[in-house]
Order: C-alpha cells, then sequence, then structure tokens
C-alpha cells in the first residue's frame, strides 16, 4: 500500500512529462494497486468469524467497489478546483492520501488484534 501511495504522487506529478512515461507510470501505479489485494482479502478471511465471512467478504467486496466508484468523483472534484496542470498531482495525491490512510487503519486493527490475542491466550 505505501508503495501505490508513491507510485501514485510519482504519476500524478507525472502529468506534464511525455504520454509515454506518464502512461506507464499509470499501468504500474496500477499494478501497485492489486499486488496487495490478495493480502487483503485473505486477512479478511482470516480475522473473520467462521459464522460470518460470507458477510465479511460481502462488505469487503462493497468497500472495494465503493471506492473504486469514489475515487474518480473525487479525483475530478480535485482537478474542477485546481484547474490547471498542477491538478493531476493533487488529485493523485489525494488518492495517495487515502491509500496511506487505509495503511494506518489496517495496522492499528493488526495491532489490537495482536494485543487481543495475546490477551486471550494468558487468560
Amino acid at each position: 500500500m505505501s508503495t501505490a501511495a508513491v507510485l501514485s504522487l510519482v504519476t500524478g506529478w507525472s502529468a506534464t512529462a511525455p504520454a509515454v512515461l506518464a502512461a506507464a507510470l499509470v499501468v504500474v501505479w496500477n499494478a501497485a494497486i492489486y499486488f496487495d489485494s490478495s493480502a487483503l482479502t485473505a486477512g479478511t478471511v482470516q480475522a473473520a468469524d467462521k459464522e460470518l465471512r460470507g458477510a465479511t467478504m460481502g462488505l469487503h467486496s462493497m468497500c472495494g467497489y465503493a471506492g473504486g466508484f469514489i475515487g474518480p468523483l473525487g479525483v475530478g472534484l480535485v482537478l474542477d478546483w485546481a484547474g490547471n496542470a498542477d491538478g493531476w498531482g493533487l488529485a493523485f495525491g489525494h488518492l495517495a492520501l487515502i491509500t496511506l490512510t487505509g495503511l494506518f487503519v489496517l495496522r492499528r486493527l493488526g495491532a489490537r488484534t495482536a494485543v487481543q490475542t495475546v490477551a486471550a491466550s494468558s487468560a
């Protein structure tokens, strides 16, 4: 996720670069987004209660598709707000912030789960 966030920033600020370079960066950035997908899905399945795995996966999928719907709207709003070539850097920068927020939340939840596991095993 941190690699995807960095690539998001680099891609956004490459708006004035040659089109081939900008397109290549978009492809690499897009690939980086998908690289962690299997790990996130596996973690979701592992963390879910056995009785709620189907519902958990449904929510997991819904959140992913909601982000795919809302993300372009956010990019469009930032582009309209910025109104110049720097808008692409800011628009992709907002995606980097969202990605890093997701990473922070996942690490926080992971730390909380680890603490709960240790507490349960020592009880």
